[in-house]
């Protein structure tokens, strides 16, 4: 009944896209070129997202992804310049860079649908989503979640085309990137990264809300060391894809190392301390006894315009001692600062986080670090497992595992692939097995080494399988089709030592067809 209300709810709402672009693309400069492609996006997009939202589950619907589309378009971008790549090897064209200019609203990339869409997503993103105390930190972990969604935006353009689901690992923009945030979607919903991304209530720290979420949903130890490989992870990311980021966090490993070599000689440091907090006491001592007479005042009035040009001069007194006040305030949170370091409490408490920090920032091997990422998520997802009862819920956790498992590791391998996984991998497959045989989702006789093969199937309707085992001399072939027909969609070859052989199918006969869901 539920998903009927939903259908015709979505009918009500559904809109003409096409005429909702076009008349937005009426009120642009754009050549015909671009719009064309626009509109090309809008119609491949409209084949492919049905595919998209039943193999992933957990997205936005087509009319909420749509409609930020193209409210992206009529606000963000001003100019959108195609431009011919300079060199004939295609592959060395698809590499040349994307230029995003959001200041002028300006797109200049190659005339390639999903470049266009991702320029379109990044164009579109905050410059800072979290609040934290290290503004280069906040830079890093912005960029991480920002550029996961973008390569998220582009998935159904770039990896579904109305009739098949296929992934090419040289056209997702940053792996690493788009593995922690589908990490990050299955785990915390996509809903709740969505509410982050595009969040301009800045009373709410969504980083803190994702730490809580991780703590309720999990525990405290898995949250702990998810957030330390997620933020290692992005450090590492960052520093081998900017040149620019990795001088940055040299740069502040140096300044860290510097202070901590300070607080060696605690006497010294101390005394430095002091001597810092006395300059500043002095400064607003100046400060208020300027505030507290006219002729200074004046004074000063005079000498901060000269040399100022007109669009930045200070047009009245009553301005400068607004400027002078906040000039204060400023001053007061250094001077409060420095007095707390006093405190050995304080001075203890700002040492180890510059330790953790310093280790934090320090190079990793990201192979290693992302095993151990997705280790800790495993064992997240398998308190999933635990919780769900509901028949919607199971199938689900059937869907988002196979997603999970044909996701690109790096640009060689997927998930399924990496041998540091397989028995964590192989572990949750016989809980969701167990699970979904107990609560009649699929067919009861099936046995584990059969439905391993259903997580590396690229079928997209999972509850239209049929399944069909064939004995041969020395393998047994497994052909999985999306209807009930002789044709199959897919083929998998099992060595026969690989399986127990009596154990494959219970009722099992040299050919025998069944279908997967109950």
């Amino acid at each position: 009944m539920q998903k009927k209300k939903e259908n015709l709810l979505e009918k009500i709402v559904k809109k003409d896209y096409d005429n909702e672009l076009e008349r937005v693309l009426e009120t642009k400069r754009f050549d015909e070129r671009a719009k064309n492609l626009l509109l090309e996006i809008l119609y491949k997009l409209e084949i492919s997202y049905k595919d998209y939202k039943k193999v992933k589950r957990d997205v936005e619907s087509k009319e909420e992804y749509i409609t930020k589309i193209i409210k992206s378009i009529e606000r963000d971008c001003d100019d959108i310049q195609l431009v011919i790549p300079s060199t004939q090897n295609p592959k060395e064209a698809k590499k040349q860079i994307i230029l995003i200019d959001k200041k002028s609203k300006k797109i200049i990339c190659l005339p390639i649908e999903r470049k266009l869409l991702y320029c379109i997503a990044k164009i579109s993103k905050q410059s800072q989503i979290i609040k934290e105390d290290d503004q280069l930190i906040n830079e890093i972990i912005t960029n991480a979640i920002n550029e996961g969604n973008n390569i998220n935006m582009v998935e159904p353009l770039r990896d579904f085309n109305g009739w098949s689901w296929s992934t090419t690992k040289g056209e997702i923009e940053n792996i690493p990137y788009n593995l922690i945030y589908q990490n990050l979607r299955i785990l915390v919903g996509n809903e709740f990264l969505i509410k982050w991304i595009y969040n301009k209530e800045y009373i709410l720290n969504y980083y803190e809300l994702l730490k809580t979420e991780l703590e309720e949903k999990y525990s405290r130890e898995i949250k702990d060391e998810l957030i330390n490989k997620f933020e290692e992870l992005c450090i590492i990311v960052e520093r081998e894809s900017s040149p620019q980021m990795k001088q940055r966090i040299t740069e502040k490993m140096k300044e860290i190392k510097i202070n901590l070599e300070k607080t060696k000689d605690k006497r010294k440091y101390i005394d430095e301390i002091v001597e810092i907090r006395n300059k500043i006491q002095k400064k607003i001592k100046n400060l208020d006894m300027m505030m507290a007479d006219k002729t200074k005042i004046k004074e000063e009035f005079r000498r901060r315009n000269k040399d100022l040009p007109i669009k930045e001069k200070i047009f009245s007194i009553k301005s400068l001692i607004k400027i002078l006040n906040d000039e204060r305030e400023l001053l007061m949170e250094e001077y409060e600062g420095k007095t707390n370091l006093l405190n050995p409490s304080v001075f203890m408490d700002k040492k180890e986080k510059e330790q953790k920090k310093y280790k934090l920032l320090e190079n990793r091997d990201i192979e290693e670090t992302l095993i151990q990422f997705q280790q800790t998520f495993l064992q997240a997802f398998q308190k999933n497992i635990e919780k769900a009862e509901k028949k919607e819920e199971i199938i689900n956790l059937i869907y988002e595992f196979r997603y999970y498992q044909m996701l690109p590791f790096d640009k060689n391998t997927n998930i399924y692939e990496k041998d540091q996984l397989k028995d964590e991998m192989r572990e949750i497959e016989e809980k969701i097995l167990k699970k979904a045989i107990n609560n009649k989702v699929i067919n009861e006789n099936i046995e584990q080494k059969i439905f391993h093969y259903i997580f590396l199937t690229k079928i997209i309707n999972l509850e239209e399988i049929y399944i069909q085992i064939k004995k041969e001399e020395d393998k047994i072939l497994l052909e999985l089709s999306e209807n009930n027909n002789e044709q199959y969609d897919e083929r998998f070859e099992i060595k026969k030592e690989e399986v127990d052989e009596d154990n494959i199918f219970r009722s099992y006969k040299d050919s025998n067809r069944f279908k997967l869901f109950s």
